[in-house]
């Protein structure tokens, strides 16, 4: 099943209003004559709009028979389900794919490491009861889907 990410509107405003300020203040300087520094922020502004969009859509995850699969953009993160300890709230900020802070940390081991995957499906409910049901060793408790002995 796939799941579309949360969306805080002040954070996609915030990353899309850097971009675009770029792209304005180029064509505010092509417009008022300083063409070469207007054209070359007007560039900038194209490329980090292209980088977020490569970098961040479609954004969604997927739980399939045997992983949990977040894709954003071209990047993907896929987890094993049976290494998955303990999936959790959390609204730590660091960088995830995701497009809200209301995130879910998502606890696994890779190669004997422990590991996190910060991801932030939009029906959180929906999400952890579908992973708790899907995987055999994994419980929901309470606001926590957590493995089982």
């Amino acid at each position: 099943m796939v799941y579309r990410s949360k969306k805080d509107w002040w954070l996609v405003s915030l990353v899309w209003g850097a971009v675009s300020s770029l792209f304005v203040v180029g064509l505010y300087n092509v417009l008022g004559g300083d063409t070469q520094l207007g054209w070359e922020l007007v560039r900038a502004g194209v490329v980090a709009a292209a980088i977020v969009v490569f970098t961040t859509y479609p954004l969604d995850y997927e739980i399939t028979a045997d992983e949990l699969i977040a894709r954003s953009g071209f990047m993907r993160w896929r987890v094993p389900l049976d290494s998955i300890e303990e999936v959790e709230p959390s609204r730590c900020a660091m960088s995830a794919p995701a497009w809200s802070l209301d995130r879910l940390r998502v606890e696994y081991t890779k190669g004997g490491a422990a590991r996190s995957l910060y991801i932030s499906p939009d029906d959180k409910g929906v999400f952890m009861r579908d992973l708790a049901d899907g995987v055999p060793g994994l419980e929901l408790r309470g606001d926590r889907v957590v493995r089982v002995l």
